[in-house]
Order: C-alpha cells, then sequence, then structure tokens
C-alpha cells in the first residue's frame, strides 16, 4: 500500500512541478547570473518534472500487476 501512495505523491509533484516551472522560470529571470545558463535550467526543470511524474506512473504499474498477479 505504501508503493501506492508514493506512486501516486510523484505522479502528483511531477505534474504539479511542470505547471509551476514557468513561475520559477520568471524568477529566475530576474537574476542576470542566470542569464547564460537559462536554456539548460528549462531544460533541466522539464527533464526533472518529467523523471518525477515518469517514477509515479511506473510504481503504479508495478503495483497494479503485483495485484493483479495476487489475485486469482
Amino acid at each position: 500500500m505504501i508503493q501506492l501512495v508514493w506512486g501516486a505523491a510523484l505522479l502528483l509533484m511531477g505534474v504539479a512541478f511542470f505547471f509551476r516551472i514557468p513561475l520559477i522560470m520568471e524568477q529566475v529571470a530576474e537574476i542576470q547570473h542566470f542569464d547564460s545558463v537559462r536554456i539548460f535550467l528549462h531544460i533541466a526543470f522539464y527533464l526533472m518534472a518529467i523523471i518525477l511524474a515518469g517514477g509515479g506512473i511506473q510504481k503504479l504499474y508495478r503495483f497494479r500487476q503485483t495485484r493483479e498477479e495476487s489475485d486469482p
């Protein structure tokens, strides 16, 4: 059951982070030091959101598989 909750939490955080990235990038754009790496930050943040959501989907899928195998 913990794996189900953990998978759902990862998926929700990945989706929430994906929609929060534009707000974060506006704040980062105000800092002059990060002007040269702004594209890299975009890629890194979106990749992080995809990895979080993907990990959650993977955990939920594996939980579903184990439930189907244990139920005759």
